[in-house]
């Protein structure tokens, strides 16, 4: 046969050491390169730097450290030429290329060093790997390779321990037909049944390439250094080897890409680790790539940055396989919960289905990372949110908004981008929407078109579609902080200045009203939940809520969310019948998500009670223009009172507004504190304590620039604060010219 140009790379392992994959990597290395006329070369991926590969062939050849040490790490990228003759070759043009001699040298190898020595030997040699059954080298070497000769032996052990590897190798998403199974000394003496094989392996849903027998003389030569092909080749184990070179002819190789996800720190820890144990003690119990393992790194997803990367076929292909995957989990009778905890080990159940699915695909050829990312898709598709998935997996993303089916911006850091992620079309988005909207009781269609809703997470959801939105189905999600942003965030993020926090954190401890202001998105929720942290422990508290997304750390806290009607038109249940309610449930604190209706006069009818400490947020972009909507709020309660009656009421109930602003940078700040201090002539006075002036916006980075400040004089409750044993300086309270005059200025 006409020698191939291609060159392959063929790995040789199993789920524990003595299983024979030493034996079966150098007589079909020799049997290679006698079929196709090119040179092979052993690689022994091993950390104990045994040298019986070479000892067989009767080599002493250079080692990876040697070459290391000849060119230099900056030259690796010349080795191949360098070297080429250089390697010795046995009589049977196979040579061997060991990692070391030394065992303390292997931590000077590296993936990063491998791999600029790797494709310039394939381009003279088919390249043949040797691993021992010890993560992470096994994933390097699977990672490179055309195929995977596993090789295991019929007892118990080693089957086991294969079950286990390839329960791993299905989660790191290799290709099935990238291994081919032998079954070494399948009727070796105490070996299982050949039934009880065949039965491992079906369940297993995996093929035996070929069952190798007991061959007495192997023992014999491996102890002379001998290689039973060179000596008999005629005995029935050499001509079993005839199937694996038959599969090694029928290969086409792939072209490679020459990576691998495996770190320096992986290679060096499975050298360090290989060193201290015995190796035959650490595997003997099998275990080749462990579960722990796996999630230390070995798995990675890589990351794709331009969705548009794939090929033409890749959405029609998702649609086809997705299809399949419904069917089969009717078939199975498996089902997707709501519940997170359960689906974890549905999205593995998945995960393997789909994998097997894309091996019966004969047109489907896809990388190890393409196989990744179509099976990431897909199960984001039938078990999330779809495109939307990595986007909610990213804690940078405060908001998603689908404008259309291949429109989806986020906004990070209050910036708004444009992302690469696209529903396939308008039907996709509006799947997506009831799958949001189905398990909290909500519905969406043509006679119920627009629905709030929430997460599990907390992220708040509004969705609208036809006929409401004229240019398709939109969605937006607004996501919080897994954690509460507390008083320290918000300073080091240049929202709120120090002396503003401690003001505000005492006028809580003195129970005062405070009403927070501010337009959409300005972060009023963030904030409320920041306040809410300084109400004593000891205090029950009551929030109410249109769409639950306060996180109060306190455990006396009972949480109150509105209903909106069923699609009769009833059942509703508003936030004024929650804040009515709530007065008959003995609350030391109320707290309101938002006050946008009636609800404002019963709100402040409680504050006037005998709630004191109170909060709630208002839409408006100033304290006077909250104050103004809190009347109109009020006239909708159809109570028929007087204006000077109002603001009276207005003017006793709130003793704070903290007015919330965002800048053109995306950044959120606290802009005034501002105190009521009564009602004069019908109107209610107010008296500015801090607040936040812009002085410019620096050119380079389009960052605002300003200063935080207070305006001179305490609020009127100041001697309060000393009544109740709190500290709090008058200094805090002045403007930066009676620093100045102090000699308080910085």
């Amino acid at each position: 046969m006409a020698a191939d140009t291609q060159s392959r790379v063929i790995t040789f392992s199993g789920p524990k050491e003595g299983t024979g994959k030493t034996t079966i990597a150098m007589n079909l290395a020799l049997a290679w390169a006698n079929q196709q006329k090119r040179p092979v070369l052993v690689i022994p991926l091993d950390p104990l730097c045994r040298q019986e590969h070479a000892q067989m062939l009767g080599l002493r050849p250079p080692t990876m450290v040697d070459i290391l040490n000849t060119l230099g790490k900056d030259s690796l990228s010349a080795a191949g030429v360098l070297l080429r003759g250089k390697i010795p070759l046995s009589q049977f043009n196979v040579g061997v290329l060991p990692l070391s001699r030394r065992r303390s040298e292997t931590d000077r190898l590296s993936p990063e060093i491998l791999l600029s020595l790797l494709p310039r030997l394939a381009q003279t040699y088919d390249l043949f790997f040797d691993v021992d059954p010890f993560f992470p080298m096994q994933v390097f070497a699977f990672e490179l390779s055309d195929l995977v000769f596993w090789v295991t032996n019929s007892n118990a052990n080693a089957l086991n321990a294969t079950a286990s590897a390839f329960r791993d190798i299905n989660e790191m998403h290799f290709p099935a037909n990238r291994f081919a199974i032998v079954d070494n000394f399948y009727d070796m003496p105490g070996a299982l049944a050949a039934k009880e094989i065949e039965r491992f392996f079906h369940q297993m849903n995996r093929e035996v390439l070929t069952y190798m027998p007991w061959e007495d003389a192997i023992p014999g030569l491996a102890n002379q250094n001998q290689i039973l092909l060179t000596q008999n080749n005629t005995c029935q184990w050499i001509r079993q080897l005839g199937v694996l070179l038959e599969r090694l002819i029928e290969l086409v190789p792939e072209k490679k890409d020459w990576i691998s996800s495996v770190s320096t720190a992986e290679f060096a820890r499975t050298a360090a680790e290989k060193w201290q144990s015995s190796g035959l003690a650490q595997n003997a119990g099998g275990g080749a790539v462990s579960s722990s393992a796996a999630a230390s790194g070995g798995a990675k997803k890589p990351v794709f940055s331009q969705r548009d990367d794939v090929p033409d076929w890749w959405e029609e292909a998702k649609v086809r396989v997705h299809r399949n995957v419904v069917s089969a989990l009717e078939t199975k009778r498996i089902k997707i919960s709501d519940d997170p905890a359960a689906n974890a080990q549905t999205r593995k159940d998945v995960d393997v289905i789909i994998n097997g699915l894309i091996d019966k695909e004969p047109d489907l050829q896809l990388t190890r990372e393409q196989r990744i990312q179509f099976i990431n898709e897909l199960l984001d598709e039938i078990m999330g949110l779809g495109p939307l998935e990595e986007l909610m997996r990213d804690p940078a993303v405060s908001e998603i908004m689908v404008n259309a089916a291949d429109k989806i911006f986020t906004e990070r850091a209050g910036k708004l981008t444009l992302t690469r992620f696209k529903f396939r079309n308008d039907e996709q988005v509006v799947q997506v929407i009831k799958r949001i909207v189905a398990p909290l009781g909500r519905r969406i269609d043509e006679s119920v078109p627009l629905v709030d809703a929430r997460l599990k997470d907390g992220s708040r959801v509004n969705a609208v579609i036809a006929p409401l939105a004229v240019s398709g189905p939109t969605l937006t999600i607004r996501r919080f902080s897994s954690r509460p942003l507390s008083d320290k965030d918000l300073v080091a993020k240049g929202s709120i200045s120090q002396n503003c926090v401690d003001f505000l954190k005492g006028c809580v401890k003195l129970r005062k009203d405070i009403i927070i202001s501010g337009g959409t998105g300005t972060g009023k929720t963030t904030f409320l939940n920041m306040l809410s942290s300084y109400i004593p422990s000891g205090e029950r508290i009551i929030t109410v809520e249109d769409v639950a997304e306060l996180r109060l750390q306190q455990e006396h806290w009972v949480r109150l969310e509105s209903r909106p009607p069923n699609v009769e038109g009833k059942g509703e249940v508003t936030i004024r019948d929650l804040v009515k309610n709530c007065l008959r449930m003995r609350p030391d604190r109320i707290v309101v998500g938002e006050v946008r209706g009636a609800e404002a006069l019963d709100m402040l009818q409680a504050m006037n009670t005998g709630h004191e400490g109170s909060l709630a947020t208002i839409h408006a972009n100033a304290p006077r223009e909250a104050l103004t909507r809190m009347e109109t709020l009020c006239l909708t309660a159809g109570a028929e009172l007087p204006i000077w009656a109002l603001r009276e009421m207005i003017a006793s109930a709130v003793h704070m507004i903290v007015q919330l602003t965002r800048f053109s940078d995306g950044t959120r700040k606290i802009t005034s504190v501002t105190e009521i201090t009564g009602r004069e002539d019908n109107q209610i006075t107010i008296h500015e304590i801090f607040k936040y002036t812009q002085t410019g916006i620096d050119l380079s980075t389009g960052k605002v620039l300003g200063k935080f400040s207070a305006t001179g004089a305490p609020p009127k409750f100041f001697p309060d604060f000393a009544t109740r044993g709190i500290n709090m300086p008058v200094e805090m309270f002045w403007s930066d010219e009676q620093r100045k005059a102090h000699g308080l200025d910085k």
